[in-house]
């Protein structure tokens, strides 16, 4: 009976094993764009050890134990409780449970969620939000759902101190956010985010003396926006200069840094033949055939509001291959895509063209967060506010921090 007895232990433990790979694996591919590069490399690193295993020891405790111990490493990557993860999911599923009941979701549409600010201020990654100099520009309900769908970054210094570094621990799991810990003389504090990539843009001061009593930040850090990218259109039209595209980066290349993602989100600039340039922070083009270059907001009215200097609207940076004094010419079934946010975007300036083949769809509905740019993609005019201008990269421009 024991015999049989540690058969079937066996059998459901490596079952067990097989179902956890399996959920390692699907979470990396399907979640790959909405993933932050931390939890990429701990799913990476546990789908590792778990591939390693190719046969089970006799000793079944041990194995239940490590088994126990690699569920909870799943768990704590990727949380699956907790309110706010309750209420993704139940608005996940009604979203869905409505576009099925349409027979439109598996064929058409396909959420994404944009992870950075390269396309700011049209779309919005992960960013700060100032509480009391963005409540002019929201309306009552984005600040009734503020709470809901952003994670409140507040910092009052306690007592006098520096702020210690070396003390920064690593970052750890809190709903849907990281949260950095740190010190500041002998106080201990957390604010939401990793602290390079997220925190250090919008605290008000960063190293130095703090005294008691002073704000570092009032404000929250919203997720970023969730869109619908419609699939379907691109193969029976043209793609257009200003369209929002959605492609993957299958052969792409950058010289200078890793492609985060294997979807990325960008404006289409040049279509195949174009002969591009910028000068003066505008983006010029020359059409197939045409002898002038021209404005590009001259015959894609979508790029007209980048040049407003609005809102955190700040032209195009002239930079890599359309770096001053630089054209290039799109390639035959190749187009040639910017971020808005040319100051802070990984874009067609540093890894050139995409073939035609790469391309997913358009983005067209913001279903979330609920802010002033909810609903259809690219239709919102800039906040009439001055950007200012960008003196350390680090920092979130005047306007980003108002929606």
């Amino acid at each position: 009976m024991a015999f049989l007895k540690d058969f079937f232990t066996k059998r459901r433990l490596w079952k067990q094993m097989k179902d956890l790979r399996t959920s390692v694996s699907y979470t990396l591919k399907s979640d790959d764009d909405i993933l932050s590069i931390k939890q990429k490399e701990n799913l990476q690193e546990l789908e590792k050890e778990l591939n390693e295993v190719k046969k089970l020891s006799s000793d079944l405790a041990m194995e239940e134990e490590k088994m126990e111990k690699w569920e909870e490493r799943l768990a704590l990557i990727i949380p699956r409780s907790g309110f706010k993860v309750s209420m993704k999911g139940f608005l996940d599923v009604l979203l869905v449970a409505c576009m099925v009941a349409g027979g439109i979701r598996a064929l058409y549409l396909q959420p994404f969620k944009i992870p950075t600010g390269s396309m700011q201020p049209t779309l919005f990654g992960i960013h700060y939000i100032d509480r009391v100099k963005a409540q002019p520009h929201q309306g009552k309900v984005t600040k009734f759902f503020q709470v809901l769908q952003s994670s409140r970054a507040y910092l009052k210094i306690e007592e006098d101190g520096r702020f210690q570094r070396e003390s920064l621990q690593k970052e750890t799991k809190f709903f849907f956010w990281e949260k950095s810990y740190f010190t500041i003389g002998d106080i201990r504090y957390s604010l939401p985010g990793d602290f390079f990539t997220n925190i250090w843009r919008y605290i008000e001061k960063t190293g130095g003396e703090y005294k008691k009593g002073e704000v570092l930040c009032d404000g929250y850090l919203s997720s970023g926006d969730h869109v619908f990218v419609e699939r379907l259109s691109i193969h029976f039209r043209k793609l257009k200069r200003g369209d929002v595209i959605v492609f993957n980066t299958v052969g792409l290349k950058s010289p200078t840094q890793p492609l985060a993602g294997y979807y990325y989100i960008k404006r289409l600039a040049g279509l195949p033949g174009d002969t591009l340039k910028i000068v003066d922070n505008i983006l010029f083009v020359k059409p197939a055939g045409e002898e002038k270059y021209i404005p590009i907001y001259e015959i894609a009215p979508k790029f007209r509001k980048l040049y407003t200097f609005k809102g955190g609207y700040l032209g195009h940076w002239a930079d890599g291959i359309l770096a001053a004094g630089q054209e290039i010419t799109v390639p035959e079934d190749h187009f040639f895509a910017l971020g808005d946010n040319t100051y802070n975007s990984l874009d067609g300036r540093n890894w050139g063209f995409i073939p035609r083949r790469n391309m997913i769809g358009l983005a067209v509905t913001i279903f979330w967060p609920i802010s002033r740019r909810w609903g259809i993609v690219d239709t919102k005019e800039p906040l009439d506010v001055d950007p200012g201008h960008i003196l350390d990269a680090r920092k979130q421009p005047v306007g980003m921090n108002l929606q």
